[in-house]
């Protein structure tokens, strides 16, 4: 499937003459790592780029394997984009091959996912039946291995909807009304509630429905009425496939939208680290969608936002005992952000809690990724390490803020994995249970 290629105006400035050619990023890079038919980011990107015009056809058909981790710009001294630059080679690479239908289906679940979680027992049924797994490889080379994720049956809009018209009954005082003590034992009444939104992501509303219950259900707590402002898919699976027309599509309609509830007065949260770097980065530098900047100064991680709460003394730290070893895997985005790692800093806070933080590079899973039939044992080769690591600290639960390092992780070890916001709310809550 052929998508139009991005005209020439619309392409970023490159920064290729300042590389000095250490080799720092070669070192990081957990694709050539694993195997020899990538060249590595400083050959790939900055090397290769000087012998690159855009009236020429591309011949560097190995582009495709950058996995858009973004280690190679974390570690690089005289800061060059270098997965920017692989992501313009590889878009254009593709805008010339064309992408195959496989492509489309991984990149525009938003369109379906609806039907999935409409038919998850059925489609469910399918996902897990190893001769629809062969016929997918055979097909449409999605990986036979590669356990596919499973839809719930009611969407987290369907769960927000019926969440907001029970908050609703309270306001108008059909039942007692909410209230929350915090440290100097002030109560928050929902009418005198500040109001956040939250982009949740199309992965999220139709296949882990309790990350954004969790999300909603600690911001609540905290004091915020939550909103949903209108949203379409972030566009990291086009961007990551080399679809920038597709991405700035998204993006288009992305920022307006969350613009209305900024002006309004509200910050957005994001508990997708993948969503969220792609709003607060790629928006404005790589796609140049007006206004994005603005947008980017109001976006927050839900863990980040926590952190300034609770160093303005807002958080609510009445955490239930958790007896519980956990480790924590930060993923690629998130260290892109330049944030630290604030979910270490507040479950470190929860009595009884055990949290190791897991020294590994990427995971391995690069969103749609891993699902390829081509680049499979790629991918699987690359989350090794870590691994070996989880098997060395032997926890009883593996948290990570990314979906795709979640399903990776699960894959890999077989082991429960969750989003460090569902084992706050669960040391938070009196009414939730944890449960391994």
């Amino acid at each position: 499937m052929k998508d139009g290629p991005m005209k020439k105006q619309s392409w970023p400035k490159k920064n290729v003459d300042v590389c000095i050619r250490c080799a720092t990023c070669m070192a990081v890079c957990p694709v050539s790592r694993v195997t020899s038919k990538f060249p590595g980011p400083k050959q790939a990107g900055p090397g290769a780029e000087r012998f690159r015009r855009m009236g020429e056809p591309s011949v560097d058909d190995w582009i495709d394997l950058c996995i858009g981790c973004h280690l190679c710009d974390m570690v690089c001294s005289s800061g060059v984009n270098i997965s920017e630059l692989n992501l313009l080679a590889k878009a254009k690479y593709l805008d010339e091959k064309g992408r195959p239908f496989r492509d489309w289906l991984l990149t525009h679940s938003y369109l379906y996912g609806w039907v999935g979680s409409f038919l998850s027992p059925f489609v469910n049924f399918l996902f897990r039946n190893s001769m629809i797994r062969w016929v997918g490889e055979a097909i449409l080379k999605i990986d036979r291995r590669r356990k596919l994720p499973d839809y719930e049956p009611s969407t987290f809009r369907q769960w927000f909807k019926k969440h907001r018209s029970q908050v609703h009954q309270i306001k108008e005082g059909d039942h007692p009304p909410f209230k929350k003590k915090g440290k100097e034992g002030f109560e928050h009444h929902f009418m005198e509630r500040k109001k956040v939104g939250y982009f949740y992501g199309c992965y999220m509303n139709t296949n882990e429905v309790d990350v954004g219950r969790a999300t909603v259900q600690v911001l609540e707590v905290n004091g915020f009425e939550v909103i949903l402002p209108l949203q379409k898919c972030c566009g990291i699976p086009m961007l990551g496939n080399g679809n920038f027309k597709g991405a700035r599509k998204m993006a288009c309609y992305n920022v307006p939208s969350l613009l209305k509830t900024i002006v309004s007065g509200s910050d957005i949260i994001f508990s997708s680290t993948s969503c969220g770097h792609m709003i607060k980065h790629e928006y404005s530098h790589l796609l140049s969608i007006p206004r994005a900047d603005e947008v980017a100064l109001h976006l927050f991680d839900i863990f980040e936002f926590l952190r300034n709460l609770k160093e303005l003394n807002g958080l609510d730290t009445h955490f239930k005992e958790l007896p519980l070893k956990a480790a924590y895997f930060a993923p690629c985005h998130l260290r892109a952000l330049g944030i630290g790692l604030p979910a270490l800093e507040i479950l470190r806070l929860i009595p009884g809690l055990t949290l190791d933080n897991i020294e590994a590079d990427c995971c391995g899973m690069g969103g749609t990724f891993g699902f390829k039939k081509e680049k499979y044992e790629i991918s699987e080769e690359i989350g090794r390490d870590l691994a070996e690591v989880i098997d060395r600290l032997k926890p009883e639960i593996i948290l990570s803020d990314c979906e795709g390092c979640r399903m990776q992780i699960r894959h890999l070890t077989g082991l429960k994995v969750s989003h460090p916001i569902q084992i706050l709310r669960d040391a938070l809550l009196p009414e939730t249970k944890f449960t391994l």
